[in-house]
């Protein structure tokens, strides 16, 4: 596990473009959207801030989620890769919990510095406290998102997984209020917003920002969602099991 594990670590240098999509756009994002939104009430900005911050963060973690975990499971099995591993002493579980502990440290560093370009330049204001802990349920949401990951790397074709992909990822930032805020829907585009995983994601954070509370309802709705996305994706392989 330990050789896998050095392994993966040195794929994350090889996958640049993962990396500059997956952290750089969303600092950019963050950057170019706060200069370029002025709010009068200085109060009103500061919180606007901080709720931006929080969105381009878990934009950036739905990302890799969304394209790096599912594409590497899919890269595997096609170039051999999965096979060769199967012939190794180490099991199923294994591989997959190493490719996790991979993402948790990609999170982290995401989380690090989206976070650390909104306190530098930005001036972004929170307590140590609500520093750590926003990091943490951003870190929770993310652990909990890649079941959605999972799901997609039950596609066989990259490039069907690719349009797909990109479909769902756009389509969750700006209906789960990524890019501009739900209250500023129609009454029945919020309704569906606050379906989306995208948007009890955000709310994990921004909803203890603002209350001093972790979003219990939030994180019972996260949860539901991994459920179902990996009771799908332990179907979808369980038949085509049977298939074979």
């Amino acid at each position: 596990m330990k050789s896998l594990m050095k392994v993966e670590l040195l794929r994350i240098t090889r996958n640049k473009k993962y990396l500059l999509m997956s952290i750089a756009m969303p600092v950019a994002f963050y950057l170019i959207f706060t200069a370029v939104i002025n709010i009068p009430d200085p109060e009103s900005q500061k919180l606007f801030m901080k709720e931006y911050l929080i969105s381009m963060t878990t934009f950036s973690l739905t990302s890799f989620s969304i394209f790096t975990f599912p594409f590497e499971i899919i890269q595997d099995k096609k170039n051999g890769w999965r096979t060769l591993l199967n012939r190794l002493p180490i099991k199923t579980f294994e591989i997959y919990l190493i490719k996790i502990i991979k993402m948790l440290l990609l999170f982290i560093l995401a989380i690090l510095l989206v976070f650390l370009t909104g306190f530098l330049v930005r001036k972004v204001e929170m307590t140590a406290q609500q520093w750590i802990i926003s990091a943490l349920l951003l870190l929770f949401g993310a652990t909990i998102f890649l079941s959605l990951g999972t799901l997609l790397s039950n596609f066989k074709d990259e490039k069907t997984v690719s349009v797909f992909a990109n479909i769902l990822f756009l389509g969750l930032a700006m209906l789960g209020g990524l890019w501009f805020p739900t209250d500023q829907f129609p009454g029945w585009l919020q309704t569906i917003s606050k379906l989306t995983p995208t948007y009890h994601f955000r709310e994990l954070a921004v909803g203890y920002i603002e209350n001093g509370l972790v979003p219990l309802n939030s994180v019972l709705i996260m949860i539901s969602y991994g459920v179902v996305f990996l009771g799908i994706s332990f179907l979808i392989s369980r038949k085509r099991e049977d298939v074979s």
